[in-house]
């Protein structure tokens, strides 16, 4: 078949017009393309300086986010060990003269008191309480007395009150030389400032097994060992297990 000479220019003219269309498509897509890759960077910059920011000038907030992330996603690293350190952690370090809080939380149960009394050996053989559980009064300032201070002389031997095993053997700037022990029943003793550690985190022991001396290291005005006694997690009167009779208790 053949075509006029006005058939073949319509023709090329046709195609010709085709093929503008084809290309006048192709910068709209690539447009597209460019916004959204534009829209991620400018959400992943807010992102980043978001996180930024809230790390730089809030830090209370930083720490509470990260918390509740965990709290979802892995719950487990909040709750306590079956070997109960969490409390004496660097995250959660105990102070014997920290800020005063309202209250100490105290576990009553007598059931539980009169079971450790009668199983308890005794920290020191002689002694005397010289400061008390609870509200006491020290520089001035109201404070709540995690344990009791039993007064002996330096060197003298301190043992272990209950079997079970040593959670921590270590030295702090409040509590000095101390040991964390272990037992049943969810309870764990604290003896802080020796003068000198016998154990190391790990040993397990017998009841009345010697694990340090008395000392004044940390924050302790003269020779004594504090004692504290804690049932799943809460402290309660070691005065109320043991026979020392006290002298000028606070």
């Amino acid at each position: 078949m053949e075509y006029t000479d006005e058939e073949m220019q319509e023709t090329e003219e046709n195609q010709s017009d085709d093929y503008r269309g084809e290309e006048a498509e192709k910068p709209s897509v690539r447009g597209n393309g460019m916004l959204l890759i534009i829209i991620q960077l400018i959400v992943s910059a807010v992102i980043v300086i978001a996180a930024f920011v809230i790390k730089l000038i809030g830090g209370t907030l930083h720490s509470q986010i990260g918390t509740w992330f965990y709290d979802n996603y892995n719950n487990s690293i909040f709750i306590n060990t079956a070997d109960g350190t969490v409390p004496y952690t660097d995250n959660i370090k105990l102070k014997e003269t920290s800020t005063p809080t309202p209250d100490i939380e105290i576990r009553e149960n007598e059931d539980i008191t009169e079971k450790l009394k009668k199983n308890i050996t005794e920290p020191l053989k002689e002694a005397v309480i010289t400061s008390g559980f609870g509200s006491r009064e020290l520089n001035g300032e109201e404070q709540n007395h995690k344990g009791i201070d039993l007064g002996a002389d330096k060197g003298t031997e301190i043992y272990a009150a209950f079997e079970g095993t040593v959670v921590i053997s270590q030295e702090d700037s409040t509590y000095g030389n101390y040991v964390v022990i272990s037992h049943n029943d969810n309870v764990k003793t604290l003896y802080a400032h020796c003068s000198k550690l016998l154990v190391k985190k790990g040993d397990k022991l017998k009841a009345g097994d010697k694990i340090a001396l008395v000392g004044a290291t940390g924050d302790a005005d003269g020779n004594h060992l504090h004692f504290e006694v804690l049932v799943d997690g809460k402290n309660i009167d070691p005065s109320k297990l043991l026979s020392y009779p006290t002298a000028g208790v606070e």
